[in-house]
């Protein structure tokens, strides 16, 4: 069996390894309104041919006032026509052909549009995040319904084709970052770290638990950093890479830092892989800007900042997108209690001792780019308006940054080799991530710390509001601790 093969085949049994412990411990607690669009877009696709939604295809993307008589008025939410209006007993649809459900509002993940589907009069809206992680989960989806699966009819199945689209990319992601680090490293550490990577870091908690934009945005990013540093021609470093970045970017746009990143670094090394670069990051971004100004009328309109301003008044009272001061975002996605990557995934402190030693020896000169991919894509992250990603477990808002930092803990493992109390505080710490990540899994409730209630009349401590938001920095009242106090009641079988 010649070396290339031999890492295929064991890049594979990392790949069903890692998707078999994602798949067997779903959780749906991580599954989130943001991931609702990105999972109903193929439905839009294979139905209507389009990447936008109408209040009829998806109720559940909408909030609705119905009519119950005598005057009153109340406000539900809908996931199914069929489903019956509380205290009336009428189904939804019956409902809304009488004209006395209403709808109230989109959610907050929708942007409307001036755009109405063809051959009718429903007013259309789209994702607030772009039609990129959405796509990634059209192949399973037209496949499901080539099948007869009703993914096109039952909203829990089409979240469930998104969940596994989303259990398939991560997985993917790991047997790459494994493929990456025996470039440079024995195949025993490259499987280490992979297993460190795929199960002690919020990939496995968030990631693989639902469609986020970050979701496919590992998939990809793992697939340009191993193009990049394992093509064996200028044509698979260029064309792969490039379509890998710019996939990522049309995922979430700040994918573009790295994107930039490797194209610096491809301009140095290997000038016709960059060239064949940029070309073939050319057709994602002419899609993205298209879609753009088609639904929102101008190239450079992106629906997820207007979807942001509005949730940065409701939650700060100012409109401002970039208004957390960089040291405190910093702080907090790297070093607090309940969001610092650091205390959720201490392994990964290796990435920037790692980091400098790619500077300092020729071995790990390819891996240098990353260094300075990882602060440059960190900083929009931290001056976010809610640097703390809202209700979520551990540092999502910077869960994309991983894949490089875990490539970039291999010079550090390296060194490891002769270190014997480092070795063992290391392997501590991997434990400590793995422990924490499948805590989350197992014990994580949305509301249940991050919108805690206490005391005898049952006060909310929303760390979305203002007043709470310093439990964030608790150690006395922290997340990880919370989930650990409450772990012999998961056991008994309370959720």
């Amino acid at each position: 069996m010649t070396e290339i093969r031999r890492d295929l085949v064991l890049a594979t049994i990392v790949f069903v390894a890692a998707w078999s412990v994602y798949h067997a411990s779903h959780s749906r607690a991580f599954e989130s309104q943001d991931t609702v669009p990105n999972a109903f877009l193929p439905v839009s696709v294979l139905t209507y041919g389009d990447f936008a939604f109408s209040s009829l295809q998806a109720p559940i993307m909408f909030i609705w006032s119905a009519k119950t008589g005598h005057g009153n008025t109340q406000t539900l939410s809908i996931s199914r026509w069929n489903e019956l209006i509380p205290g009336v007993g009428v189904p939804a649809w019956r409902y809304h052909e009488a004209g006395l459900l209403q709808i109230q509002s989109p959610r907050y993940f929708l942007i409307p549009t001036s755009r109405r589907r063809a051959g009718t009069d429903q007013a259309l809206f789209v994702g607030a995040f772009g039609p990129g992680p959405g796509l990634t989960a059209l192949p399973i989806a037209a496949a499901a319904s080539w099948l007869g699966w009703p993914a096109l009819n039952d909203p829990y199945v089409t979240v469930q084709v998104a969940t596994i689209t989303a259990e398939l990319l991560v997985a993917a992601s790991v047997a790459m970052v494994f493929l990456t680090a025996i470039a440079f490293t024995t195949r025993r550490r490259a499987f280490v770290l992979a297993a460190a990577y795929g199960l002690g870091t919020c990939v496995w908690t968030i990631s693989a638990n639902g469609l986020w934009q970050q979701t496919p945005e590992l998939f990809f990013v793992s697939l340009g950093i191993l193009s990049v540093l394992r093509g064996e021609n200028a044509w698979v470093r260029g064309v792969v890479a490039g379509l890998a970045f710019s996939a990522a970017a049309a995922c979430r746009p700040t994918a573009a830092i790295v994107a930039i990143a490797a194209l610096t670094f491809l301009l140095v090394s290997d000038r016709r892989a960059a060239v064949v670069f940029v070309l073939s990051m050319l057709p994602a971004a002419i899609g993205v800007l298209a879609y753009n100004n088609y639904y929102l009328g101008s190239p450079f309109d992106f629906g997820q900042l207007a979807a942001g301003a509005a949730i940065a008044t409701q939650k700060t009272g100012s409109p401002d997108l970039w208004q957390t001061p960089l040291w405190q975002g910093a702080a907090g996605l790297l070093f607090s209690p309940s969001r610092g990557l650091l205390v959720y995934s201490p392994f990964l402190a290796a990435a920037f001792a790692g980091g400098l030693l790619a500077w300092r020896h020729h071995k790990y000169a390819a891996l240098r780019f990353l260094t300075v991919a990882v602060p440059l894509l960190w900083i929009p992250a931290f001056i976010w308006f809610d640097w703390w990603g809202g209700w979520t477990y551990g540092y999502r808002p910077i869960v994309d940054s991983v894949p490089l930092l875990a490539v970039l803990c291999i010079p550090a493992l390296d060194g490891l080799r002769t270190q014997s109390a480092w070795r063992y505080a290391y392997a501590a710490a991997i434990g400590w991530s793995v422990l924490v990540q499948g805590l989350g899994v197992l014990a994580y409730t949305p509301s249940g710390w991050n919108a805690r209630r206490t005391g005898i009349k049952g006060v909310t401590e929303d760390i979305d509001l203002p007043e709470y938001r310093a439990r964030l920095w608790s150690w006395s009242d922290w997340q990880i601790g919370y989930l650990i106090a409450r772990l012999p009641k998961v056991v008994d079988g309370e959720r």
